[in-house]
């Protein structure tokens, strides 16, 4: 079955607006003179409310209410857009950025579920598509916001990507999205704990954990550390957007990879990839070599990214795979929102070199708890639809 086209516009606009922030976020912090501290807090606000949609509204999708579910987050997602663009106070931002984080919980995991129900069997090439849509949208926030700031001022990127989110509301809306074959007759939390008894399940979420956990460090500290070694914001925002270039292409091709071999190799590739380049960042003192550095190990999150999410779909049924994918997205939040918050004080404390070597040692840790639940079994495809006990 086909894909619907406004959904990967709507994923990448979405991301585009929260990406936006990645950018701007030294910026803000110089036009309303807050502590260092309160990065991590508004970077952490996105998580942890990404964690409520992706457990409390993502099952939605299960029961068929995807259309609603998808219209409802690109609204809230708009609205912490404006509340940015007139935000005058540090808490302002971070209750912004709380219905961002709302927005995109809410629409990814039904976004990967619609695409990984479509065919099963290509589970992992087409959550690799969408992967590689998704963080073209986030790193083009930035480097759009950049120009559009040194145009039109601090304000003006975040009315653009509002306007943007309202206008692609009405193609949503005329999508008609399949239901599931059999919708999920159990409540949303029974359908959690069946998801969360099996270990190929839990340690995909483990797994997501400990990939997306460096994105709360990058998000609370990125731009902050590139201005401190002399990069200008435009910079910051080039530096992203050559991040996403390898990122997206690399999701974008290994999803073949991943349903051919199976996603927990593709999985143990990313690992060896990230961890030491992630140590590495913290002793670097040129924005030209953070840049460089940062478009290699984007080469492991490309693979690692739509990794954990096929994961997930081998581990559940059709009418469980928006909660599944809810799961891994919450898991993922909440490691990268912890990172969020501990980045900030280790960065202004102890320095850089502290602050990466400790996100390195966490994605390790949870990386071979992860690979243990799975049995250390890194071979054989992702599986079409399943029956689970």
């Amino acid at each position: 079955m086909p894909i619907p086209k406004s959904i990967y516009v709507a994923i990448f606009t979405l991301t585009a607006s929260i990406g936006v922030v990645f950018g701007l976020i030294a910026s803000l912090q110089d036009d309303l003179g807050f502590a260092d501290g309160i990065l991590g807090l508004i970077a952490a606000a996105a998580f942890f409310s990404a964690v409520a949609a992706q457990l409390l509204l993502a099952p939605l999708a299960d029961r068929g209410h995807t259309k609603i579910l998808m219209a409802g987050a690109i609204m809230i997602a708009a609205s912490g857009s404006l509340w940015f663009a007139v935000a005058s106070s540090a808490w302002e931002l971070i209750l912004a950025r709380l219905l961002t984080g709302l927005g995109i919980g809410a629409f990814a995991p039904a976004a990967r579920a619609v695409v990984a129900n479509a065919d099963p069997s290509r589970a992992g090439e087409r959550l690799g598509r969408l992967t590689a849509v998704e963080t073209s949208g986030f790193v083009a926030g930035p480097v759009v916001g950049a120009f559009i700031n040194e145009i039109w001022g601090l304000k003006a990127p975040f009315l653009t990507f509002f306007c943007a989110l309202v206008l692609i509301l009405p193609s949503l809306l005329r999508v008609k999205f399949p239901s599931p074959l059999v919708k999920s007759k159990v409540s949303r939390t029974d359908s959690v704990f069946v998801i969360l008894r099996r270990k190929e399940a839990l340690g995909s979420i483990l797994l997501g954990a400990a990939l997306f956990f460096p994105a709360g460090m990058y998000e609370a500290i990125w731009a902050r550390f590139m201005e401190d070694l002399g990069a200008s914001t435009l910079f910051v925002g080039v530096s992203l957007t050559m991040y996403g270039i390898p990122f997206a292409i690399t999701a974008s091709m290994a999803g073949k990879f991943i349903d051919r071999s199976g996603p927990w190799l593709a999985a143990v590739f990313a690992v060896v990839i990230i961890i030491p380049m992630t140590v590495i960042y913290g002793f670097l003192a040129s924005p030209i070599l953070l840049m460089a550095l940062a478009m290699f190990e984007a080469l492991g999150q490309g693979i690692g990214s739509p990794a954990c999410h096929a994961a997930m779909v081998a581990a559940t049924d059709e009418n469980e795979r928006a909660t599944g994918q809810g799961l891994v997205a919450a898991a993922s939040s909440i490691g990268a929102g912890i990172a969020a918050l501990i980045a900030a004080p280790l960065y202004a404390g102890p320095g850089p070199e502290v602050t990466f070597i400790i996100v390195a040692g966490v994605v390790l840790i949870l990386s071979l708890i992860a690979f243990r639940l799975n049995g250390f079994a890194f071979l054989g495809p992702v599986r079409g639809l399943v029956s689970h006990d």
